[in-house]
């Protein structure tokens, strides 16, 4: 099958599902996990990890989940959006480019970076409401850093 049949199967089962949304037969959020889960079929339709360029339909699956779960749950904290879109980037990695051995460093763990800079910034998000916890936390970290240095030094002057 060529690449613009399957794109157009793709294309044909999109408008099918959004059609049906606009109709009413999906309920409110559920048209989002079924989205992630065609791309998931797709992606496993396509030989999943056994092709590097299969990503392409791994990362809106992923993505759409964390968006659907995250609009799933009412009152959440904007924080765990940041969470979700991270942990979405750390699937990829585990599902995906982990697996590629033959590939340099950047294309086999690019996910890593953005979902450690989406996880980073939701604890900052937090930081404000948890300030007090924070700096509780902080106290005990600076020390085991000084026994951690102290322990480095010892080990170093002993190998020399």
């Amino acid at each position: 099958m060529s690449d613009n049949a399957k794109l157009g199967i793709i294309l044909i089962i999109a408008g099918v599902v959004l059609l049906l949304s606009q109709i009413g037969l999906f309920p409110d959020l559920s048209i989002l996990y079924l989205i992630s889960l065609i791309f998931f079929a797709i992606y496993a339709y396509r030989g999943g990890a056994k092709y590097y360029g299969n990503i392409g339909f791994l990362i809106p699956a992923t993505v759409i989940l964390a968006v659907a779960i995250y609009a799933s749950y009412a009152n959440l904290h904007p924080a765990y959006f940041f969470i979700g879109l991270g942990l979405s980037f750390l699937a990829i990695f585990v599902i995906h480019t982990f697996w590629f051995r033959e590939m340099d460093r950047g294309e086999r763990y690019w996910p890593v970076f953005p979902a450690a800079g989406l996880l980073l910034f939701s604890t900052i998000v937090v930081l404000p409401e948890r300030r007090l916890a924070l700096f509780s936390f902080l106290n005990y970290l600076w020390i085991i850093g000084l026994i951690g240095l102290g322990a480095w030094l010892i080990y170093k002057s002993t190998r020399k």
